[in-house]
């Protein structure tokens, strides 16, 4: 019969493979500082959820994100992900453990003099390496039709071939999701998405994400500004206050006026 021990450890086990991302006692520093950005945040999201992450300029947000997937390095803590802990993992174990982790930065992060579309197989090197994922002339049939698939699916086909440097915002932005979608992810980061866009072009990035978590089943996880994008496109809204996890709340428990309340 096995041990208490044993048992927590295999219901501990069953729960992180069930689920997508989970964080404990997450903590960072930066150099010449002894105080913490943030300390002992710890949390779990569910498979499917859309999840928001809100608090004041200088919260710790951003950094947050990017610790969950160690694209910034934390002083302490564990992560998980879809099941394999990034403890101790470098090189190419990390990236293997994070690929598929589709991340959607604030400023796109795209190939200027490169199209659409080359942009988007750019996602393809989240498994694959070579140059064959870098350019859509070297690209083999069948990813340069998935990429197209991926540009489709953000509405941005027809403008598969034009060059990145001659988009707006919005199509920007659509093109770094459709390359996010060429990692097949299972969760979707995205920081502050709609920081660098129109007010109209924000919604309809927001819209897409919402559109795109239901029909591909992703899980969601993003930074944002705008306490009404946390409760129209969030099922649940995480808040950093003060160096902590200050809110843990279903978006439909909140109002317009305790998420203000939560920045005074």
């Amino acid at each position: 019969m096995p041990s208490l021990a044993q048992a927590l450890r295999s219901t501990f086990a069953a729960a992180d493979t069930a689920c997508p991302l989970q964080v404990e006692g997450l903590t960072k520093r930066f150099a010449n500082s002894d105080t913490p950005v943030f300390a002992d945040i710890s949390f779990r999201l569910n498979p499917g959820q859309s999840v928001a992450l809100i608090g004041a300029n200088g919260a710790g947000k951003s950094t947050l994100l990017r610790c969950c997937v160690r694209l910034i390095e934390p002083d302490a803590g564990r992560i998980v992900l879809d099941g394999v802990s990034l403890c101790g993992k470098s090189g190419r174990g990390l990236r293997q453990a994070r690929n598929r982790v589709g991340f959607v930065f604030q400023k796109h992060c795209l190939v200027p003099r490169l199209s659409a579309l080359s942009n988007v197989l750019h996602g393809s090197l989240a498994h694959h390496g070579g140059p064959r994922h870098w350019l859509q002339g070297l690209a083999t049939q069948a990813d340069r039709e998935k990429a197209l698939h991926c540009l489709e699916q953000v509405g941005l086909a027809p403008l598969a071939h034009k060059r990145c440097d001659e988009l707006s915002g919005g199509q920007s932005q659509r093109v770094a999701i459709a390359r996010a979608l060429m990692q097949d992810p299972s969760i979707l980061f995205a920081d502050e998405p709609t920081a660098s866009l129109d007010p109209q072009s924000g919604e309809e990035i927001m819209e897409l994400f919402a559109a795109l978590g239901r029909a591909r089943g992703l899980t969601l996880f993003f930074v944002s500004h705008h306490i009404e994008h946390a409760l129209h496109y969030a099922d649940r809204i995480l808040g950093v206050r003060d160096r902590q996890l200050m809110l843990d709340s279903a978006s439909g428990a909140e109002t317009l006026t305790s998420l203000r309340g939560f920045y005074a």
